[in-house]
């Protein structure tokens, strides 16, 4: 498997939509900042066959540091959530 960097994926949509790699990377980071807003202001995205960005409430709970035993105390949160669409996923089964 290969990694493929941020700079050759800005490239790739350039040379696939015929823009500039300078348009691609600001779209590409006015999306990012729209998504992490979206998600700061409670918002779920559904992007149909793509992906869902949500949020999952974590509870207070009392952890163990494993090092030292020591119980530790971690407040509620909430954390993001990214699940790929049943579509997507099926491309990689084939």
């Amino acid at each position: 498997m290969n990694t493929i960097s941020a700079g050759e994926f800005i490239k790739q949509v350039a040379e696939a939509t015929g823009n500039t790699q300078t348009l691609v990377k600001s779209i590409l980071g006015a999306a990012g900042e729209q998504i992490k807003a979206n998600l700061k202001a409670g918002n779920e995205m559904h992007f149909i066959g793509f992906m869902n960005f949500g949020i999952k409430a974590e509870e207070a709970k009392t952890k163990v540091n494993p090092f030292t035993g020591k119980k530790i105390k971690v407040a509620a949160c909430k954390k993001p959530t990214v699940k790929l669409s049943a579509s997507f996923k099926q491309l990689l089964k084939k």
